[in-house]
């Protein structure tokens, strides 16, 4: 092999080889991005098998802690209690619009209305109860109020939505504020995972109704009428879709390392290969030297 055609020959193999070098780094940091997305999957599987509900015991009874069951003033079907933020002010639901759905007992044939969603604003509601607008009609709409958006929806859906009631709930004075106290509306307090949450994490506390009508701060940790407890509806669910993301992640995993290795083998060769033009090279130009000589 000639001077110059060895020459060309080593520069295309140095070009293969730094190519082979930056697949190389390319599939490592890959198979870093699949460690990690492993790990994201493996906290998300942890904190479903770990999270909690509260619960509210009513007369020997469990029941999953709602603002209605929290706030009723029965004692058969409530706590008696109120809520209540760091500032004190006692926190009612404000407006919003509650989507009821009129439900039949098969044995008794009796009816009664279920409450199926609440929104306290309007793009919500466009969102989940009126379906076919354009985007301008939605853009144009979610600017209207509750009252608009309400009396739009009986004028236009009403009768397409059948066994469905919407009520227009307004903010008002619950029984449960006192003269002289002041109110933070929340609708989202109809939301049992916000209601809960914000139990958990002390922006809401509680006040239990007292004999005489006033209202007392109440600790519930490690109280007999609401109790804390691990939420195993959602375990099946989590732990599919966690072993189903970790076979996944397996099997990519397992194509980037036999690709590595077959790039590692391919590079070891160009390297040999180099290393044998080099010294091709290096025997061509001692030639040279001596022809010169």
């Amino acid at each position: 092999m000639g001077l110059a055609a060895s020459q060309g020959r080593l520069l295309a193999l140095t070009a293969r080889n730094h190519d082979l070098v930056y697949e190389a780094q390319q599939i490592s940091q890959q198979r870093l991005f699949l460690s990690e997305a492993s790990r994201v999957a493996a906290d998300k599987y942890t904190k479903a098998m770990n999270n909690t509900v509260m619960q509210a015991n009513i007369n020997g009874e469990s029941q999953q802690l709602t603002y209605d069951v929290l706030t009723s003033q029965d004692p058969f079907s409530g706590l008696c209690m109120r809520l209540v933020d760091s500032n004190g002010n006692v926190v009612i639901p404000g407006e919003s619009l509650e989507v009821q759905e009129t439900v039949t007992d098969e044995e008794t044939q009796a009816t009664s209305k279920k409450t199926i969603g609440r929104f306290s604003s309007a793009s919500d509601f466009i969102n989940a109860r009126m379906k076919n607008l354009t985007e301008e009609e939605k853009t144009q709409l979610s600017s209207y109020s509750l009252a608009d958006i309400y009396s739009y929806y009986n004028n236009n859906y009403a009768d397409k939505d059948e066994n469905i009631t919407v009520v227009h709930r307004t903010k008002s004075t619950s029984d449960i504020v006192k003269p002289g106290e002041t109110v933070l509306y929340d609708a989202n307090v109809y939301d049992t995972k916000y209601l809960q949450q914000m139990l958990l994490t002390g922006e809401f506390k509680i006040q239990q109704a007292q004999p005489d009508g006033s209202f007392e701060d109440l600790v519930w940790q490690g109280s007999t009428m609401i109790s804390e407890v691990f939420d195993t509806s959602d375990d099946a669910a989590a732990e599919a879709e966690y072993e189903a993301a970790m076979i996944d992640f397996q099997k990519q995993d397992k194509i980037l390392e036999l690709r590595l290795e077959q790039v590692e083998t391919q590079q070891k060769a160009v390297s040999t290969e180099i290393d044998s033009v080099k010294s091709v090279i290096k025997a061509n130009v001692e030639d040279s030297f001596k022809t010169m000589a």
